[in-house]
């Protein structure tokens, strides 16, 4: 394999903004630095609006196999770069700190723009310096050729948190394991969970508790058959004492189908899978049907498509969940939420979710107390669930956003 050459972009950083070019840039990201990118390319002008912009950047971020981001940096022309398109990517890891990550995204979207600004007035300013060390595709090859520990992550994290007052006392912990290995040909994913919450209230003539425990320990391995087909199964063992599980084993083979390319899902993603199985349950308290055990079989299908460009976002999921011994029960899940650019300054986001519950075979006999209905600690009986969400926002004023404040 022939060495790659290390093109590293190096523009004159104390151009002021007397001296800055007409080129006109609007960057979104989700969860970055953007004033760091104002701060740090003030050659350009940074407009508030994508509807200005000669030069539209729009980042985008995926969780990569090494527990960090991949983040998919497109860039689109617009007037005298109209048809003039382009993508580079880059990723992260968790050892990188947050100011490693954000100037190694300005460093990607600096060698993105050279493409077009060797066509404006600060063409006579831009420098780059041509390395001669081996490119770092290279070295990450290497690297992975003598990884010990074969593509696997792993992760362990736990929380505490301990409150105190007269007449409240709270206590939760939380502890989560994550052992991953991604590759092309394969997805396995191992997690365990422990969540443990104590509540205490008093007043003058009472005192109320609340317990909640759960733990779960969840297995997924997915292959890959082609560029459109993947198939694997889902696997766990559970234990929920709001959902009224003691012991819950599970296992249902599943396939899925994604009408793009894979490798298209930065931009554009529509997947059907479908999953069916067996759930054995240990019940704590005796169910409103009188049982204290059972094995059920399910079975469920999942559509989802998202789609992110530059007008806006939008992501949709729809589930069809029954059992296949009584299919009358049963749960549908839908969740739809976009947010669109209607025209200069004015987007709209709007966001529900709406469930039909028809299988709640786990709930305990009995009527449900004052204090489990106030302090959550056991399921209650429903038929549905719904959320809505709306927002709407609109800007007016000067269309350039140049200039960095943090006084006070």
């Amino acid at each position: 394999m022939k060495n790659l050459i290390l093109i590293l972009l190096s523009l004159v950083p104390f151009l002021s903004l007397s001296q800055s070019s007409s080129t006109k840039i609007f960057i979104k990201c989700e969860r970055c630095d953007k004033d760091f990118f104002k701060q740090e390319m003030n050659y350009l002008n940074h407009v508030r609006d994508q509807g200005l912009a000669d030069i539209q950047v729009f980042i985008y971020r995926n969780r990569n196999a090494n527990n960090g981001n991949r983040y998919t940096i497109n860039f689109i022309g617009k007037n005298e770069f109209l048809g003039k398109d382009n993508s580079l990517n880059i990723d992260t890891n968790p050892k990188m700190t947050r100011d490693e990550i954000r100037n190694s995204l300005k460093e990607r979207i600096e060698l993105g723009l050279v493409d077009y600004l060797i066509k404006t007035d600060l063409s006579n300013q831009i420098k780059i310096s041509i390395g001669n060390e081996i490119n770092n595709e290279l070295n990450e090859l290497n690297e992975s050729n003598s990884d010990k520990w074969k593509n696997w992550i792993f992760q362990f994290s736990g929380d505490a948190d301990f409150e105190n007052e007269t007449s409240k006392k709270e206590s939760n912990i939380e502890f989560q394991a994550d052992i991953d290995k991604v590759t092309d040909d394969i997805k396995i994913q191992i997690d365990f969970d422990f969540e443990r919450s104590k509540n205490r209230y008093e007043s003058d003539d009472d005192v109320f508790i609340s317990k909640r425990d759960r733990k779960s320990f969840n297995t997924k391995i997915v292959w890959s058959l082609n560029d459109n087909w993947s198939s694997g199964f889902v696997a766990g063992l559970e234990s929920d004492s709001y959902q009224n599980i003691d012991f819950e084993y599970y296992f249902m083979p599943a396939v899925e189908y994604s009408f793009y390319p894979y490798k298209e899902v930065v931009r554009r993603e529509m997947t059907v899978n479908y999953r069916i199985g067996f759930v054995l349950r240990d019940y704590t308290q005796e169910t409103i049907y009188g049982k204290t055990k059972e094995n059920v079989y399910t079975h469920e299908i999942n559509f989802e498509t998202r789609f992110r460009q530059p007008w806006g976002d939008i992501y949709s999921r729809l589930t069809a969940f029954s059992f296949l011994q009584d299919p009358s029960k049963n749960r549908l899940e839908f969740n739809n939420w976009f947010s669109v650019r209607i025209f200069e300054g004015l987007s709209v986001r709007v966001g529900g979710e709406i469930n039909f519950i028809r299988d709640q075979v786990g709930l305990p006999a009995g009527n449900t107390s004052i204090e489990d209905l106030l302090l959550q600690q056991k399921e209650i009986a429903t038929n549905f669930y719904s959320e809505l969400r709306f927002g709407i926002s609109y800007t007016f004023g000067s269309a350039f956003n140049n200039f960095i404040n943090s006084r006070l």
